[in-house]
């Protein structure tokens, strides 16, 4: 028989829709029990990310497989679509994503899902926290991440750098140095395009510690320790060697010994205010004398030669970047040098610093990045028109395929201006040598030679350079938002 239910006369004569109300309502409190216990389940498994949690990012790239293409014609961009987990979520639930940190316990993420706004707040924040004179606080893990997630950096591009600073680690000679000519017994046939400047090894040693410490890898901490170590004692056993106190030039014939000063004399200063080495701040200091002597004294410019009559704006820019990495490394430089540089940069410039030529005024797009780089540094404001127009130029320009040497500065210029102007550059550039970069292989992380100079500097002095740009996000701080900062926080200071 059915078993009967039994209700008492109270309870039936309960009307339906009351029952029906405690009945909702005990599913309504359990419901809201058991999304509680989820959310504190989901809040163990995913933590909010905290200032010690790595961060992971999917980018999603797509651009024409040709080697060759034109970057103005055929990248396709895609938009990135991120997804910001931490390091310790196991793999069944994590998405697939390109790791972008070396320590999982550093803060160096590029989060692209953050606003513009809030990204810009951070790195005025972050930049405001610096010391008055903390240039090379972009190096630090917090500043990479910071500095990456508000400029335009991607998970795609510190993997480049991370592979390039590979390649450069495996072509790294026994005596410590590296040579343009980077051919070797572990090179195979894709390891192709050595320089046919092989003699030049103090050069292309700094071209690669550069790299190094522009990623905040010193002879005192990071993981290429032991790399920038060996190659720190090359450089410093070879100025014994010189004739003349701070003489890095190595080959003082041809023309490329003022350039080897001028990029020897860059990485000791940036190694010195990384690490304040003394050691290493004494050659700096050396290497930044023997600049200011060589230069012309009434024309302000160098060239080959100490003392050159006739000046070149590609020499005297990495002069004048020489210069400025030693005052940002609290060393000093001559006033006097410095307003020399400004006489020669008015000998060779068009429509008020504008536009600059080789020796005489003109239009190159290689001496214009160069030109206007070095008028920021002596500090030309985004007020001055002719600056105005300087961008404005090199923004129509473009990226160029096969001049990685005009890229380089001018994506300096680009960075340091902003805006618009930026973004738009960054896309194509960042993007060009990340997928332009060889991905299998001894030459994995290296990039073939499209340049005027690949024959002279082969790989070496391509791979180098494009690493070089794409530290570009946090190697040095944006001139015109840190001013801003500096200026802001000096009002603050002197306000009643």
């Amino acid at each position: 028989m059915p078993e009967t239910v039994v209700q008492s006369d109270e309870v039936a004569d309960i009307p339906w829709w009351v029952k029906r109300r405690h009945e909702l309502g005990a599913y309504l409190t359990s419901g809201v029990l058991h999304l509680f216990l989820l959310l504190l389940m989901a809040f163990y498994i995913l933590p909010i990310a905290r200032q010690d949690s790595a961060f992971l990012l999917i980018a999603d790239n797509k651009v024409a497989n040709d080697p060759a293409f034109d970057p103005m014609q055929n990248f396709e961009i895609v938009s990135h679509l991120p997804e910001v987990m931490p390091s310790d979520v196991p793999q069944s639930i994590s998405v697939p994503a390109q790791k972008i940190v070396d320590d999982p316990g550093t803060t160096l993420d590029i989060d692209l899902d953050l606003k513009e706004l809030v990204m810009a707040a951070e790195a005025s924040k972050f930049l405001e926290s610096l010391p008055l004179k903390g240039e090379f606080g972009g190096r630090t893990d917090q500043g990479r991440a910071v500095m990456s997630r508000a400029f335009g950096g991607t998970a795609g591009s510190e993997h480049a750098v991370a592979d390039g600073l590979e390649w450069l680690k495996r072509h790294q000679r026994e005596n410590g140095s590296w040579s343009f000519n980077h051919t070797g017994k572990k090179c195979d046939e894709t390891c192709t395009h050595p320089g046919n400047l092989g003699n030049a090894t103090v050069g292309a040693t700094s071209m690669a510690i550069l790299c190094f410490i522009g990623a905040g890898h010193t002879h005192r901490k990071g993981a290429y320790q032991e790399q920038v170590a060996r190659g720190l004692e090359f450089i410093l056993s070879q100025k014994e060697k010189a004739s003349e106190k701070g003489d890095f030039r190595q080959i003082v014939s041809g023309n490329s010994g003022m350039y080897t000063q001028g990029i020897t004399a860059i990485m000791l200063c940036e190694l010195h205010g990384l690490t304040r080495d003394k050691e290493v701040g004494k050659a700096a200091l050396d290497a930044i004398k023997f600049i200011v002597d060589a230069q012309h004294p009434r024309n302000g410019g160098w060239r080959y030669q100490p003392g050159d009559e006739q000046g070149d704006t590609s020499v005297v820019g990495w002069q004048v970047m020489a210069q400025t990495s030693a005052r940002m490394s609290r060393i000093t430089v001559s006033a006097k040098s410095r307003k020399l540089a400004e006489k020669f940069l008015d000998s060779v410039q068009l429509e008020n610093g504008a536009y600059y030529g080789y020796t005489s005024p003109g239009k190159s797009p290689s001496m214009t990045a160069v030109g206007l780089l070095c008028r920021m540094y002596q500090g030309w404001d985004k007020t001055q028109p002719a600056m105005q127009v300087g961008v404005a130029h090199l923004s129509q320009l473009g990226p160029s395929r096969d001049n990685m040497y005009y890229n380089y500065y001018a994506t300096q210029v680009m960075r340091h201006w902003g805006g618009e102007e930026w973004k738009k550059w960054n896309e194509v550039m960042r993007e060009m040598l990340v997928q332009s970069q060889d991905k299998e292989g001894h030459s994995q992380g290296s990039w073939v030679p499209r340049d005027p100079h690949g024959p002279t500097g082969g790989r070496h002095y391509m791979t180098c350079l494009a690493i070089l740009t794409l530290e570009v996000y946090y190697r040095h701080l944006p001139i015109y938002q840190q001013q801003s900062v500096e200026q802001s926080r000096r009002g603050r200071e002197t306000a009643p």
